[in-house]
């Protein structure tokens, strides 16, 4: 039986389309919107993240960036987009899959095109996690779901750990 603290594990085509469709815009590019239902939080799942997404003409998941801990990964439902990953772009569309491990190449994913790029996106909701942002040379560390930005300027090197 369902509670409130334990909502039911089967979300129907039905519930999912009552969703309500969230504006996420990104913290470090206003131009990075996405319209997101969450079906892992609607489902109480925990530990993973699972959205559905939209996004129009224009814009962009995200900056570039890597996670360092989290895992991360991408289905494309409709339309076609452009996801960079590393240095590369690839035109991507229905049926295509991307799967990044923490520490992995930066990627984004971009719609240049009047139709909506439709995806499903998931990962790994541990409570802390270093994701960069490459190209603008900033990082972010999560804790327990509080982010906090800091330039790479910022950053001391002190070389590599020794065992």
């Amino acid at each position: 039986m369902a509670t409130a603290s334990h909502p039911h594990p089967l979300l129907r085509a039905t519930d999912i389309r009552k969703l309500p469709e969230e504006e996420r815009v990104h913290a470090l590019d206003p131009a990075s919107i996405r319209h997101t239902r969450s079906l892992g939080d609607a489902a109480g799942l925990q530990t993973i993240g699972v959205h559905l997404v939209r996004l129009t003409r224009g814009r962009a998941s995200s900056v570039h960036h890597l996670h360092h801990q989290d895992e991360e990964w991408i289905y494309v439902l409709s339309g076609h987009g452009t996801a960079e990953i590393g240095d590369e772009k690839f035109e991507v569309g229905a049926g295509d899959f991307m799967g990044f491990v923490a520490g992995s190449l930066p990627h984004s994913l971009h719609n240049p095109n009047a139709e909506d790029l439709v995806y499903l996106v998931g990962g790994n909701r541990w409570p802390f996690d270093i994701c960069d942002y490459p190209r603008i040379r900033k990082r972010r560390y999560r804790v327990n779901g509080k982010n906090e930005y800091v330039s790479w300027d910022l950053l001391e090197k002190t070389g590599e750990l020794k065992r």
